[in-house]
C-alpha cells in the first residue's frame, strides 16, 4: 500500500474515542413532584396539661377541700366525676392504654384476695364501720356496685393509668394514698391517727397495684383493687346479712 493510500484511509474509531460520533445524551434532572412540606400544626387539646399529672392531682384535692362540708353522697359523686374527667381527658390524647387477657386478670384477682383476707379476719368490724360511713348507705348491691366496680376502674384508670404511666411507680403509689385522705377530710381532725394509718395503707396498696400495672397491665391491677375492695368493704356486712339470715 502507497504512502497516499495510508493517509487517506479512514482510521477505525471505537465508541469510547470519539465524544463528538457518539454523544452522551445527559438527562435533565426531573423536578420533584413532592408537594411542599406543610408546616407542622399541633392543635390545641384540652387535655394536654394531664403531661403533668401532678396539676390533675392537685385540682382533684383542691375539689375535695372545697366541698368537705356538703353532703358525703354528693362529695364523693363529685370526686368520682372529677377523676372521670380527668380520665376521659388523657384518654383523648390516645394515650391511655388497657392490655387485657384472663389469666393477668385472674393474677390481679388472686394476689388481691390473698393480700386482703387477713386484714379481713382481724378487722372486719373496723371495715364493716368505714364502708358505712364513707358510702353512707346500707343497701349492699349500691355498696357493690361503687366499691367494688365504681371505684377500682376510676382509680386505677387515674391513678396507675396515667400518674404512674407519666411519673413512676412511687409518684403513683404516694398520690393513691393521699387521694384517699380526701374521703376521710370530714373526720380528719376527730381520727387524725386513723385517718393516717389508712393513707399509710392506701400507700402500699398503691405499691402493689403500681407492680401489677408495670407487670401485668392495667386490667390486672384492677382486678386486684376490685378484690381488695370486696373482701374488705362487701364482704363484711354481706357475711353479717347471710348469719341473719340463717338465724
Amino acid at each position: 500500500m502507497s504512502p497516499d493510500a495510508r493517509r487517506t484511509k479512514r482510521p477505525r474509531t471505537t465508541k469510547y474515542e470519539s465524544a463528538e460520533a457518539f454523544p452522551v445524551k445527559v438527562a435533565a434532572p426531573r423536578e420533584s413532584k413532592s408537594k411542599p412540606a406543610k408546616a407542622a400544626t399541633t392543635r390545641a387539646q384540652p387535655g394536654n396539661w394531664l403531661q403533668n399529672p401532678h396539676l390533675a392531682f392537685f385540682l382533684l384535692c383542691g375539689i375535695g377541700v372545697a366541698t368537705f362540708r356538703f353532703d358525703p353522697s354528693l362529695r364523693l359523686t363529685l370526686l368520682w366525676l372529677t377523676l372521670l374527667g380527668l380520665v376521659l381527658l388523657y384518654a383523648e390524647q390516645g394515650r391511655l392504654r388497657a392490655d387485657y387477657s384472663l389469666l393477668n386478670l385472674g393474677r390481679g384477682v388472686l394476689l388481691g384476695v390473698v393480700v386482703a383476707l387477713p386484714f379481713y379476719m382481724f378487722g372486719k368490724d373496723f371495715f364493716h364501720a368505714t364502708a358505712s360511713w364513707l358510702y353512707g348507705i346500707k343497701d349492699l348491691q349500691a355498696l357493690f356496685e361503687r366499691a367494688v366496680i365504681l371505684v377500682p376502674i376510676l382509680e386505677e384508670t387515674f391513678f396507675r393509668g396515667i400518674v404512674q404511666r407519666e411519673r413512676g411507680l412511687l409518684d403513683g403509689a404516694l398520690l393513691f394514698g393521699l387521694a384517699q385522705a380526701l374521703y376521710f377530710i370530714p373526720v380528719a381532725r376527730d381520727y387524725a391517727l386513723v385517718v393516717s394509718a389508712v393513707v399509710l395503707g392506701m400507700a402500699l396498696l398503691g405499691l402493689l397495684y403500681g407492680y401489677l400495672y408495670q407487670r401485668y397491665g392495667l386490667t390486672s391491677s384492677i382486678a386486684c383493687h376490685v378484690a381488695v375492695n370486696f373482701v374488705l368493704l362487701v364482704l363484711p356486712p354481706l357475711m353479717e346479712r347471710i348469719s341473719a339470715l340463717l338465724v
